[in-house]
């Protein structure tokens, strides 16, 4: 039986989030530490861009500021993401891992299960995961939560999990936003687009968009759902998962790192 750790959920910044889960991969690829399964939180605020966006065209970079959100660039794909109320998850582990066979969809597949079965063992209610619409990529919106991915997570057809992943040198990272309560006006506030325009992208996004405790009208101990998504990973993957911290090493790499994901050469390099 494999033997993967947890870490559990920190609040840093966003550039230190970051530099966190790349200081996880490296280590892992050096084969410093197991196969590694993460929890976070974000203070302040921040938007997270993907690796493709541009960030000067598509985040409205003044109001971030003035309302206190940090901006950073994520080396996974997709699109803008507003990390405020929500608990977030992370998992690093090489691609040949026999439970990562059958490639990408399969990948998101089989963790979205085991997401899935810690939020029904919390009492969320979620709706059956399936295969997106064959025409998800018609939507051009730079937000993340108005398009759905395959297998991802949501409540009255509404996504409340959004997830993204990179591979880089045969290591899979995958980290996603499970969303307690969904501000609408906070994140189109810091979306780049005419004024004449947010409201009818705030109505789409109400649509496409939400959170657990918005669509189910409940209040979620993010403690006991940190604790039960831990349970169900271990059961879905069949493996023996233990608590640790990260390393002195990985926290050095994280450190090194904080500098590049807090530096305008990589967040506004596109």
């Amino acid at each position: 039986m494999q033997k993967w750790r947890v870490i559990r959920n920190t609040t840093y910044d966003g550039f230190m989030n970051m530099a966190i889960d790349e200081a996880i991969m490296k280590s892992y690829k050096e084969k410093k530490v197991d196969p590694t399964i993460r929890f976070y939180t974000w203070k302040p605020a921040c938007v997270s861009i993907g690796y493709f966006q541009k960030m000067e065209e598509e985040i409205d970079i003044d109001t971030c500021k003035r309302l206190g959100i940090d901006f950073v660039r994520r080396t996974t794909g997709g699109r803008a993401v507003l990390h405020d109320d929500e608990l977030t998850y992370s998992i690093v582990i090489d691609e040949n891992n026999p439970l990562m066979n059958g490639g990408i969809m399969q990948t998101y597949r089989y963790i979205s299960e085991g997401l899935a079965n810690g939020l029904e063992m919390s009492g969320v209610k979620i709706d059956p995961l399936t295969r997106a619409h064959k025409d998800i990529k018609s939507d051009k919106s730079s937000v993340c939560f108005n398009s759905k991915s395959h297998y991802e997570i949501s409540i009255n057809n509404k996504k409340v999990v959004g997830s993204a992943q990179t591979r880089k040198e045969g290591i899979i990272l995958q980290h996603g936003s499970i969303v307690l309560d969904f501000d609408v006006d906070k994140l189109i506030s810091t979306i780049k687009i005419d004024e004449s325009k947010k409201e009818k992208l705030k109505r789409i996004t109400l649509k496409k968009a939400s959170g657990i405790e918005n669509e189910l009208g409940i209040k979620i101990d993010i403690d006991i759902l940190e604790e039960n998504i831990i349970k169900a990973l271990e059961k879905h993957f069949n493996i023996e998962i233990y608590e640790d911290e990260l390393s002195d090493y990985e926290m050095k790499l994280a450190t090194q790192l904080y500098e590049k994901y807090s530096n305008d050469d990589w967040n506004k390099k596109r």
